[in-house]
């Protein structure tokens, strides 16, 4: 494992340790968010995903769900942590190059926890009050 994405997998690892580290997570995707023009496929794609990520790490945090294991948390969180890390495997400031390793692990993380992911999906979809 390249010893940067190893570094960044054991701070993902304290961050989940202390919620006040999990919102100050929070708050550095959302600030990343706002600078990126989703002008680009591939952009919008890990936009999405990744604000999916922050929508089912909240509900698991707030305890509104709780089907999560550790891993998959840990996962989720190691994921926007690689999303906001400038100095990743490919520099973010490379055009749409430097967002294809963030692409990937988010595409990764979605493949191997499928199941948690779209669980969370419908139960997100059925707390939508009916109008």
């Amino acid at each position: 494992m390249n010893k940067s994405v190893l570094k960044i997998f054991r701070q993902a690892k304290r961050i989940l340790q202390e919620q006040s580290q999990v919102k100050a997570l929070f708050g550095q995707v959302s600030k990343k968010l706002q600078t990126l023009n989703g002008s680009h496929k591939q952009i919008n794609e890990l936009l999405e995903h990744v604000q999916l990520f922050l929508r089912m790490i909240k509900k698991s945090f707030t305890g509104e769900y709780s089907s999560f294991s550790n891993k998959t948390l840990l996962s989720l969180v190691f994921g926007l942590l690689y999303f906001v890390t400038p100095m990743d495997v490919v520099p973010d400031f490379i055009p749409l190059l430097g967002f294809s390793d963030d692409l990937s692990i988010i595409y990764f993380i979605i493949k191997n926890f499928k199941s948690d992911i779209e669980a969370f999906k419908v139960w997100e979809l059925n707390q939508q009050p009916v109008s």
